[in-house]
């Protein structure tokens, strides 16, 4: 630009025209990318699909069977007792307690999460560095709808962290996946805040997070890119540090010898060839959950790690197999169950995204050559896959057939001053969310009886007695508090009984309790389970 002459003798700017070396360009582009809004749509279906293959109108109004009612109830009390139950996570816990929804409506927590698995599949395999947007969406599509469909999405509907789980330990590899994209500092950063964050919400996403560092370690030694390995070491110990703390503040010290003992049977020991043998045998058992048999599990899982690798990312190809192989040695030292069918929701979810990577890569590789065959080969997996998901559809998955809310609504409304009310060990956790206007005292559980690390009671509510657990003693020690109340002063020799999960040695230490005193329980069936009256006034 030069400044000329007007014809009255001003200056005037003149602007000069390009020449080869110097373009000045002042135009705004606007880029439109309808792809971008289509992308998001197919993907917001994918997720509003959950409440469609879910029973969500079921899931909303029926009661809480004895694993969700002490979550339940456990999530409104103060943070100190939530503290103390090592088996759920505070964070998912609060989560449930803040959820804006009505008290037998919990259940839409974990049903989020679900969505949330789902998107996060969709996510991890369409982040791949594919040769094409279209071949990076259809494998996406195909991670979304896997998950989506799988029994083992399907089936856990209940009010537990698990889909929670399989949602963190998603989020934490996609953010791995970014990191080896274009590792940087500020995305390692984010790894790191992405695991801190996520083991509060998911115990097991630290078990995930250790398997993705030790693969990004592995795979940056073989690389020998000093500088890189230089921040991951310093990211991975300062992760470790944190979910180290964590463990030792919060898990282990209120680790649970119950449970341990509860989830004994699916420790691992034997030795290396006993413990294959098991987890084949596990992996069968399991099989259904994935909608497909064990040797495909097996073979998809195996060309979906492969198809990963040969995309560029080594890291997280190998994440998946450590993490089974930390899985093993962890049940090996019984920290852990392995492959149980609720706490291995996370591994199970993963592994099916890393499968639905290798059933997209066979399929886009087949269409390169021939786009019939590829067809065919996209039908045949779609029908083989929906045959195994179809009859888990609107399941009522594994929300039991448990009722103590009717139970408790009916002795709200026919109880008489001066009746006795007995509560089951099983019971009390539901007793105590659905007793209109409880105040709920909560005991860290010492004793190891409750599974749970906690017991409660109602502490405004009088004439009630708690059984302490499951055998004859226990019951007929509930039993004879219960009849000395009844025949006090101001008692109507009324005894209702509230019992839920009743197992075949409870039932027989009550049959056995009914026995010494002779009593003659009468059966009220309300809801799905029976309520007992017992009237010590009644004629033999």
């Amino acid at each position: 630009m030069s400044r000329g002459v007007n014809g009255d003798g001003s200056t005037a700017r003149v602007i000069a025209p390009p020449t080869a070396d110097r373009v000045d360009v002042d135009v705004t582009v606007r880029v439109r990318r309808p792809g971008v809004w289509i992308e998001t749509a197919a993907v917001a279906v994918l997720a509003a699909a959950v409440f469609v293959v879910h029973p969500y109108g079921y899931m909303t109004t029926h009661p809480y069977w004895i694993d969700e009612s002490w979550v339940a109830l456990l999530s409104k009390a103060p943070l100190r007792v939530i503290g103390s139950s090592s088996s759920t996570p505070i964070g998912w816990l609060l989560l449930v307690r803040w959820a804006p929804v009505g008290r037998d409506q919990l259940r839409i927590v974990p049903l989020l999460f679900v969505c949330g698995d789902v998107v996060m599949a969709y996510v991890v395999a369409r982040s791949l560095p594919w040769k094409t947007p279209t071949a990076a969406r259809f494998a996406g599509t195909v991670a979304g709808v896997l998950v989506l469909l799988a029994p083992m999405s399907v089936v856990r509907n209940d009010l537990k962290q698990y889909t929670s789980d399989a949602f963190f330990a998603l989020v934490i590899i996609a953010l791995a996946c970014r990191y080896e994209a274009e590792p940087s500092r500020r995305r390692l950063v984010h790894l790191v805040l992405g695991a801190v964050v996520s083991v509060a919400f998911s115990t097991v996403a630290a078990f995930v997070s250790a398997a993705v560092f030790s693969s990004l370690v592995i795979v940056t030694l073989a690389s020998r890119a000093t500088n890189v390995l230089r921040d991951i070491s310093v990211a991975a110990v300062a992760t470790a540090f944190a979910l180290g703390g964590y463990f030792l503040v919060l898990i282990i010290p209120h680790s649970s010898a119950s449970l341990r003992g509860y989830w004994r049977g699916y420790y691992l020991d034997g030795g290396p060839f006993h413990e294959i043998t098991v987890t084949w045998h596990r992996l069968s058992h399991l099989a259904p959950n994935f909608a497909m048999p064990e040797i495909a599990i097996v073979a998809l899982l195996v060309l979906g790690t492969i198809f990963i690798a040969g995309l560029g990312r080594k890291a997280i190809a190998l994440a998946i197999p450590l993490l089974w192989i930390e899985m093993m040695i962890l049940a090996t030292l019984e920290r852990y169950p392995f492959l149980d069918q609720r706490t291995s929701q996370f591994l199970v979810i993963t592994s099916l995204t890393v499968i639905a990577v290798g059933v997209a890569g066979l399929i886009i590789s087949l269409a390169s050559r021939s786009r019939i065959l590829a067809v065919v080969l996209t039908l045949v997996v779609a029908g083989g896959f929906w045959r195994g998901a179809e009859p888990h559809i609107r399941s009522h998955g594994a929300i039991q057939n448990e009722d103590v809310r009717s139970q408790v609504q009916y002795v709200v409304q026919h109880r008489h001053d001066g009746d006795v009310i007995v509560v089951s060990l099983e019971s009390v956790y539901a007793f105590g969310y659905y007793w209109p206007g409880a105040k709920n005292a909560y005991f860290v559980d010492h004793t190891g009886t409750n599974a749970t690390g906690y017991t409660t009671r109602v502490t405004n509510l009088a004439d009630v007695v708690y059984a302490d657990g499951r055998m004859t003693q226990n019951t007929t020690d509930a039993m004879r508090q219960a009849i000395a109340l009844a025949k006090e002063p101001g008692g109507t020799d009324r005894i209702w009984l509230v019992r839920t999960h009743l197992g075949g040695t409870e039932k027989r230490a009550w049959n056995n309790t009914y026995a010494t005193f002779a009593l003659h329980p009468q059966p009220i069936r309300v809801g799905s389970e029976s309520l007992t009256l017992i009237d010590l006034r009644a004629p033999p």
